[in-house]
């Protein structure tokens, strides 16, 4: 029945680190998570979402003719997010004690990282700006006319918001009781220091278990926000935003501008 296919979905993106990444990103931050992260996307990019959630690209607005209007926001901020109180962060400075369970010596300095579970994720980026198309009841009227026309793949999706991180580390438990050091290549005796910070040269001194690392990197796209075709249950072809704020998907019998649900089945099955 349709609550044992749930379950089985849920159960399945748990049990899969990248799956598990994508679902619990999207419901924390209201965005769709780029996989993997270091994958590059651009504002207006067009893909379709594969079985596993990972956005591919098939073209952009611009090759098939649509004109774009971005917005930039020229201020930058900060993301520091950690999924559960069963990951434990360490800042280790030079001079002070060893972390226990660490390999860090006391004239090194560095960061511990503990997963007491299978399911976690710590994301800090910083320097982060958005991006965002401003132009979409244009760029909606285009599209469907592309479509009734037959020149437009109904599974189409759109880029139509992109935060890039000047620089980001992610890490994401694979298994339990993981245990992660990484060494800064330079003594740092102060409270001021990052895992984010590339002029660190952070590497992995030791770890126990198993993760998906990516440290100190620049330039990433690591969120965004798609727009593609619909079919309500009521009404004709519509375009949406493919959103991740669950409740709002509703039947119209009027084309609008819609926000979708993030879905678990668009991660399909093991």
């Amino acid at each position: 029945d349709i609550a044992k296919e749930i379950g089985s979905l849920k159960k399945n993106i748990m049990a899969n680190p990248q799956k598990f990444y994508l679902s619990h990103m999207s419901d924390k931050t209201g965005y769709r998570a780029t996989w993997d992260p270091g994958r590059p996307l651009k504002i207006g990019f067009i893909g379709k979402l594969d079985s596993s959630g990972v956005l591919v690209i098939y073209s952009s607005l611009e090759k098939e003719g649509i004109p774009v209007e971005v917005l930039s926001d020229d201020s930058k901020i900060d993301m520091d997010y950690t999924s559960s109180d069963s990951i434990t962060i360490s800042t280790k400075l030079s001079g002070s004690a060893p972390i226990a369970g660490s390999v860090l010596s006391e004239g090194e300095a560095g960061f511990n990282f503990e997963f007491k579970s299978d399911k976690g994720v710590v994301f800090q980026s910083t320097g982060n700006t958005t991006t965002q198309l401003i132009n979409l009841a244009e760029i909606k009227n285009k599209i469907l006319d592309k479509y009734k026309n037959g020149n437009w793949d109904k599974d189409w999706v759109v880029v139509t918001e992109l935060v890039t991180a000047e620089t980001a580390t992610i890490i994401i438990s694979n298994s339990s009781n993981v245990n992660l050091d990484l060494k800064a290549n330079a003594n740092i005796g102060t409270q001021d220091i990052k895992i984010t910070d590339a002029s660190l040269g952070f590497t992995v001194a030791r770890e126990r278990g198993s993760t998906l690392k990516y440290i100190t990197q620049s330039g990433l796209t690591p969120l965004y926000r798609i727009m593609g075709i619909r079919r309500p249950f009521l009404g004709t072809v519509d375009v949406g935003i493919k959103d991740i704020e669950a409740g709002t998907v509703l039947a119209e019998k009027q084309d609008e501008f819609k926000l979708l649900a993030f879905d678990p089945a668009e991660l399909g099955k093991e």
